[in-house]
């Protein structure tokens, strides 16, 4: 009975479930009609090309740089194979002065140790360490030439590495007096806008020469250094950018095509020497993009506007200029600064390297070393022999927006800030350049150095005021080789330009005297509008010439060239020689 009971049930529930799925298969035209659906707003996509540097800030939250780290380095020797077999006084014998080509550096190796100033400390790089865990050798440039070395260590792959880099540079700054100003540098460009700074921190640095049988087997004291961060695919991993971008190190690059030099890697008269010493590839072989982008930078037919479109960053161009013009930073036209393209990007930035002559605007002129650098590299015409900058500074809206951000960057970098800075380093600085091996290197007496810390805050404005009065200013140019032909001698030259379109008059001089004093004056002609002058050919004999050039406001401009001596370096004037036979050489 229950059985059948059971199946009724189960009888029934069939034929409930039947109806419902008739009633669900019921037609379309009798369903409600779905309601229409906002899409969500999404952020759009943003192309490569449009980014802008961002640096990773929190990286120099981590250590106070100010606050001095000992580098114990114990100079060992190596092998022939690997071109580490010198001793430490052949590593400083090295010498790259500029103007010298195929300079080969020379290389030992070493045991490198991290510690404080009783010793190596445990957990630290190389504690425990008995043999070689790094090479050293001399760097640098100009730095080369002086008594004090700066160096640069780096690390084998099993040595692990210190702070995030296996390369490190050690930066003696023997031309500055203060010892801070490439911390201040790097320091004042964290957060500038689209650009990327360094870490760094002052180091104090011990070396023991195993390479010398008699030299002292305990560890010397080298003095102060600044640490700062080697620019390599490490560095641009560790500030969040593409690590295996197109990184280059400006040696003499003003940005010309350089087809002699700069060629493929797969180019037959590739030479990487003679590559880096325009630029120096820091990442990667591939130099397609290189080359693609400085083609269309030296391509008069394309307008710059379209270049600096596809191929630079605007805010990154602008901050370069700005922060190098504000602080006086003269050497970061041609060299002292890096390329950086990222993977899959057509854009190039300008990265900073070097900073140890800015703000020297008040030293030179207590010094008197004023002579040392021309007067167009005061303000926006020391980027003028740059072709990238030559382009992008005649047209007005370019020049509009490196002079909103030099009023950006004047209005945050403040004398108080700097003075603020100044004092902070030299908690660290004071201790080291009153006392050997230092103080040895000081090139000034103390209460120089006094009045020097004192016054660098306000160079800022002074460079400031330089800047809105280069803009009124015509630029710079290059006089070109004289020309002698049947007892006449032809002088010619660039035509200056002039930001609003003013007249330019040329002063033009000859003497037997790189002074011009009024009794070595072989010939004068002032204010014409021609860009030649010819006189006749002088007697035998070594003659300097020159150009000035005035606008219609008055404002004047000397030319590129620059003269040597033995007394010293002469902007805007180039020499000649005269022979017995009437022939003419440019000297």
């Amino acid at each position: 009975m229950k059985r059948r009971q059971a199946c009724a049930c189960l009888a029934a529930l069939c034929l409930l479930l039947t109806g419902c799925a008739q009633q669900a298969s019921q037609p379309e035209e009798t369903a409600q009609p779905q309601e229409e659906r906002e899409p969500v707003e999404k952020v759009p996509l943003s192309d490569i090309n449009d980014r802008t540097l961002t640096d990773k800030l929190s990286l120099y939250e981590e250590y106070d740089p100010v606050e001095s780290v000992c580098f114990y380095i114990t100079v060992v020797g190596g092998n022939e194979a690997d071109g580490t077999n010198h001793t430490f006084e052949e590593v400083n014998s090295y010498v790259n002065l500029q103007g010298m080509t195929g300079v080969e550096k020379i290389y030992s190796e070493c045991i490198f140790q991290v510690g404080d100033e009783t010793g190596p400390l445990p957990g630290e790089v190389g504690y425990d360490a008995v043999g070689s865990n790094a090479t050293i050798n001399v760097r640098g440039r100009t730095s080369t030439g002086y008594e004090q070395k700066s160096y640069r260590i780096t690390l084998f792959d099993s040595a692990g590495m210190w702070r995030g880099q296996r390369a490190i540079a050690l930066n003696k700054h023997p031309g500055d007096n203060t010892r801070l100003r490439n911390m201040l540098y790097f320091e004042l460009l964290q957060g500038v806008p689209g650009m990327i700074s360094l870490r760094t921190q002052f180091v104090h640095v011990y070396i023991r020469d195993r390479t010398d049988p008699d030299a002292p087997d305990a560890f010397v004291d080298y003095g102060l250094f600044t640490q700062v961060e080697q620019p390599n695919g490490r560095f641009l991993r560790n500030h969040g950018l593409s690590q295996n971008g197109n990184l280059y190190k400006a040696n003499m690059c003003e940005m010309y095509r350089y087809e002699d030099r700069i060629r493929l890697a797969t180019d037959p008269l590739y030479d990487v020497q003679a590559f880096s010493e325009v630029l120096e590839p820091k990442s990667g072989d591939d130099h397609n993009k290189l080359i693609e982008m400085l083609e269309a930078v030296n391509d008069g037919a394309t307008p710059i506007e379209q270049v600096i479109e596809k191929y630079f960053d605007l805010e990154n161009l602008t901050s370069y200029m700005a922060f190098n013009l504000l602080l006086g930073n003269a050497d970061s036209n041609a060299q002292n600064y890096y390329l950086y393209n990222p993977v899959g990007s057509d854009t190039w930035y300008y990265l900073c390297w070097d900073g140890d002559a800015s703000l020297k605007d008040y030293e030179d002129a207590l010094l008197d070393f004023s002579w040392q650098e021309g007067a167009w590299t005061k303000g926006i015409s020391n980027y003028w022999g740059v072709v990238l900058f030559n382009r992008m500074l005649r047209v007005p809206q370019y020049r509009q927006a490196l002079l909103e951000k030099v009023e950006l960057l004047h209005a945050q970098i403040t004398p108080q800030r700097i003075a603020e800075q100044i004092a902070r380093y030299r908690t660290t600085v004071d201790l080291f350049t009153t006392v050997m091996p230092d103080v040895a290197g000081i090139q000034v007496e103390r209460e120089e150095l006094e009045q020097i810390y004192e016054n660098m805050p306000y160079d800022t404005d002074a460079a400031y005021e330089d800047i809105l009065q280069s803009f009124e200013r015509p630029m710079p140019f290059y006089l070109s080789d004289v020309q002698a032909r049947e007892g006449t001698l032809t002088l010619e030259w660039e035509n200056a330009f002039d930001f609003d379109g003013e007249f330019i008059r040329y002063d033009v001089q000859v003497a037997t005297d790189w002074t011009f004093q009024s009794d070595t004056l072989v010939y004068e002609s002032m204010g014409q509008l021609e860009t030649q002058a010819e006189l006749p050919l002088p007697d035998a004999g070594t003659y300097f010439w020159r150009v000035v050039a005035c606008n219609e406001s008055g404002y004047t401009q000397i030319a590129f060239d620059q003269v040597t001596t033995d007394s010293g370096a002469h902007e805007g004037m180039r020499r000649f020689v005269v022979r017995e036979d009437g022939t003419v050489e440019d000297a």
